[in-house]
């Protein structure tokens, strides 16, 4: 049976007596899948971590959160708005490319549209929408990390150009472009990428997604 934490246990904070701390105010839970996840996709950082990169997953599986248990990502939100953790933040993944050193990658469920209302192979992954419950979800765990010392928020397209509608504008412009202005985050700027990847487009920071189009 999971058991479902308000926090996270020592082995997976960055120091377990602030994390509880701020979980508590934050009231956001997390349910701890580490032990389901596969160990062997973890290696050691060598550098200390202080960005976040969002990520949408281009499918969707509900919200039965064992079947997400072999994502490579820190964290997983399920359209029902619940938080699992795959891996200890203090473990390197392959999950955002130049990123991966410095951040913790967060998936959400869903294979959510582009600005233009495209959707990526949706005769087979469908066409999802990005759900109040997982904005809400986002922005409290985009709170509880930048307390533990997060200062970035990215989108894999930066560090991608293969990844180009990922997160996509639904993510962006609710949890992204909210942790910017609500919680002083940086993107790196209107013009910032590494490797090939490429900046975040304007039209996300904007984006409405209950019409659809720019706000």
């Amino acid at each position: 049976m999971l058991a479902v934490a308000v926090g996270l246990s020592p082995v997976v904070a960055f120091g377990a007596v602030a994390w509880w701390a701020h979980a508590r105010s934050t009231r956001v839970k997390i349910v701890n899948l580490c032990e389901a996840a596969p160990a062997n996709k973890r290696s050691s950082r060598r550098q200390p971590v202080d960005a976040v990169v969002l990520h949408q997953m281009a499918f969707s599986r509900g919200n039965d959160l064992l079947s997400y248990r072999k994502v490579t990502a820190h964290f997983v939100v399920t359209p029902d708005g619940t938080i699992g953790q795959l891996h200890p933040v203090n473990a390197r993944l392959s999950a955002s490319h130049g990123f991966n050193s410095r951040s913790v990658a967060i998936e959400f469920a869903g294979n959510l549209r582009s600005v233009n209302g495209n959707w990526w192979r949706p005769e087979t992954y469908g066409r999802d929408t990005l759900t109040r419950e997982q904005i809400e979800a986002g922005r409290k765990l985009l709170m509880l990390l930048k307390r533990q010392g997060i200062r970035f928020v990215l989108g894999h397209r930066q560090s991608d150009a293969d990844r180009g509608n990922d997160p996509g504008p639904e993510i962006w412009s609710s949890i992204a472009q909210w942790g910017i202005e609500k919680l002083r985050l940086s993107d790196g700027g209107p013009e910032y990428s590494i490797d090939t990847g490429r900046p975040i487009p304007e039209s996300w920071r904007s984006f409405d997604p209950s019409t659809g189009g720019n706000s």
